[in-house]
């Protein structure tokens, strides 16, 4: 069986439902919205960004993996 789906493989097969809202976070960074997963209470890496525009996407500072700082 093949699955597309722009969910990570991780959340899609994993049997523990209660912590699946607790990995993400939608954060403001550069006057953009990412979704990111927290290291530690300021630290965050990049997930994915939730834009519309091209320019966002091109943009290394956005970049999914990218770790991150917020105030």
């Amino acid at each position: 069986m093949i699955l597309y789906s722009i969910v990570p493989a991780e959340i899609v097969f994993d049997n523990n439902t209660n912590n699946i809202g607790n990995r993400f976070v939608e954060i403001d960074y550069m006057g953009q919205k990412v979704e990111a997963v927290s290291l530690s209470n300021s630290q965050f890496v990049i997930s994915r960004v939730l834009s519309t525009s091209p320019q966002v996407y091109l943009n290394p500072k956005l970049q999914p993996g990218t770790i991150i700082r917020s105030s």
